[in-house]
């Protein structure tokens, strides 16, 4: 029997292969960590390869891991799914090794697992071992043991990103374009910088909240280091490339037209009384970063509706600087389409009002590129935003094979947009496409964003309250995209859409890590926080400073463990910053495993 067919799987009476045996894997660190992990997930009853995608990603970790050595693991992991059958198993697993292209890594099987609730931590020595793995500058941490080191990269702390069961389960469109992503970071930042891209070409779309009118653009800043992949952003931009294009050839016909309409008037002679032409609106979708505020106003003024997309920050950043007050103050009237009026330039001195804006904003940048934009937590800008902050891959990728397929990413993102143009003209046919919650829906996002505001005011005062209401804003516009993408799988185009379960859980996901990220940025920008939560000047002093903030005066490795939970960080982030406050002197090492702070 070949590969199963999609959502099946074997079927039969379960076998003795419930425990490691036949071919042992060498004694690892990362063989122990395996070993544990089927321990626990055999104590806890939790099935990780129940959805057939995840039996093959277990597979294939397995075996790019192990080879033939990780076969008993992967009988042990599946037998625990209530069909498993060994025979079945077998071949599964032969034709894992066969067809591996290195595209799934172990990390993948930990994910997986942690997914459902079973984390195990890396241990200091391996299972029947009494050394410890020495770890040399530059080398990985990949099957290391977890130390205080000094060689850990500096770089934006470990955040969350989106959960792996949310793929499977999206709009085909979003769907296709994660599939072509390798790591959890890379599907992270394509999904929602997909979502926010497309909410730019979904003009009927529209839903009500307090009474106002809001529609799906929303605003988005991934914030990262050099080299920490911010260039896959740039692949989003073709989902809607063929409708920046058309509008773009139409106006340069009519600007073409209009040239030779006012040569000819210009050429008039006497009494032949010509009217003077009038100059085309400008017609865009994308609005170059490197605009200045007024011209924006008037790209916006002539469209009602934008698209700002913009992977390199010194740009954007650039423009906000020259004409700073203007620019930011149309950012935060855009967002929740407010009114605003300008001046525009000329001999006509012509005062002009833009009634009922609509801007999506798709940037990237460096860490200190969103200091230069946002300047303070008092900002209104950083409340407008969401924030998706990424950190460099520590291993390296294959670049040739990790992709797997002939067709590039351009061609393949190319070919979506092609699709989504389409569905997009179908949509502008229609005036007018309510989107609402169902009254359960309804009464979950109440009860989610008034525990949010809570602890947003708990841990960040009155200064973060309106965070709390815009990303409840940004939850209904994730969910409007999600909807709308779900009209173009079924070709259907009601004038009233409810959001579905499915949309609505995938939406509250998402919106779960933004809000984390989001909360990760004010640490970073608020430099008037009480209680001594953290005043940052960078990323890794602001995780630092919160970290020893939260920890005793006098703390071991189990109060460690607690403040990690606590705040929501890793065991790893918290002794990492551990460490690097020895260095800093602001912590000392009292005995191993026992610290305090200086």
């Amino acid at each position: 029997m070949g590969l199963l067919r999609e959502g099946d799987k074997p079927s039969s009476q379960p076998s003795k292969a419930d425990t490691i045996a036949a071919v042992k894997a060498p004694v690892t660190d990362t063989a122990a960590r395996v070993e544990a992990l089927i321990e626990a997930l055999k104590a806890s009853g939790r099935d990780i390869t129940a959805d057939y995608g995840d039996w093959l990603k277990v597979g294939f970790a397995l075996a790019g891991e192990f080879g033939d050595a990780g076969r008993p693991y992967f009988h042990a992991i599946s037998s625990l799914y209530p069909s498993y059958d060994q025979a079945e198993s077998d071949k599964k697993y032969d034709e894992c090794l066969k067809s591996n292209e290195g595209k799934t890594d172990i990390a993948t099987l930990f994910y997986l697992a942690k997914n459902q609730g079973v984390t195990i931590e890396k241990t200091a020595n391996a299972a029947g071992t009494s050394q410890r793995i020495p770890r040399k500058k530059g080398q990985s941490d990949k099957n290391v043991p977890l130390s205080l080191s000094d060689d850990d990269p500096e770089g934006i702390p470990d955040l969350p990103m989106f959960p792996e069961q949310i793929y499977p389960e999206l709009p085909s469109l979003l769907k296709e374009v994660t599939d072509l992503m390798i790591t959890p970071q890379e599907k992270s930042l394509v999904l929602i910088g997909s979502i926010v891209t497309v909410s730019s070409a979904l003009l009927p779309l529209r839903t009500v909240y307090f009474g106002k009118t809001i529609f799906p653009n929303s605003y988005l800043f991934v914030p990262g280091p050099a080299g920490a992949g911010k260039g896959k952003l740039d692949f989003c931009y073709r989902l809607v490339k063929p409708i920046h294009k058309e509008k773009r050839e139409r106006w340069l016909v009519a600007k073409e037209e209009y040239t030779k309409e006012l040569s000819r008037y210009k050429r008039q002679r006497k009494g032949e009384n010509i009217d003077p032409p009038v100059k085309p609106p400008i017609q865009l979708l994308r609005i170059p970063a490197n605009s200045s505020a007024t011209s924006f106003q008037q790209a916006m003024a002539e469209n009602g509706n934008l698209l700002m997309f913009e992977t390199e920050g010194d740009t954007v950043v650039n423009a906000f600087s020259g004409d700073y007050s203007n620019y930011s103050d149309a950012f935060r009237k855009a967002f929740a389409h407010e009114s605003f009026g300008y001046l525009r330039r000329g001999d006509d001195g012509e005062e002009r009002e833009i009634d009922n804006p609509r801007l999506s904003t798709v940037l990237s940048g460096t860490p200190e590129q969103v200091k230069s934009l946002i300047r303070d937590a008092e900002n209104g800008l950083l409340s407008r935003f969401m924030f998706f902050c990424i950190n460099s891959t520590p291993d390296w990728l294959d670049g040739f094979a990790s992709y797997g397929s002939d067709m590039s990413l351009e061609e393949a993102f190319d070919a979506a947009g092609e699709r989504f143009a389409e569905f997009s003209k179908k949509l502008e046919d229609k005036p007018k496409v309510m989107f609402r919650l169902s009254f359960p829906q309804t009464s979950i996002f109440n009860d989610y964003f008034r525990e949010e505001k809570a602890r947003m005011k708990d841990l960040n005062g009155d200064r973060y309250s309106a965070s709390s209401h815009r990303l409840a804003w940004c939850f209904l516009r994730i969910a409007m995209v999600l909807t709308a993408l779900r009209m173009m799988d079924s070709g259907s185009f009601p004038e009233v859409v409810e959001c579905s379960d499915a949309d609505f859980e995938i939406t509250h996901e998402i919106i779960q890590v933004i809000s984390a990220h989001n909360d990760y940025i004010f640490n970073v920008l608020d430099r008037e926080r009480p209680e001594g939560i953290a005043v940052a000047d960078s990323y890794s002093a602001a995780t630092r400073k919160t970290i020893l903030a939260a920890l005793p005066g006098y703390f071991k490795t189990e109060d460690m463990k607690d403040i990690a939970a606590k705040i929501g960080k890793t065991l790893r982030t918290v002794r990492r910053q551990v460490a690097r406050a020895i260095q800093a002197g602001e912590v000392v090492q009292v005995k191993h495993g026992e610290y305090k702070k200086v």
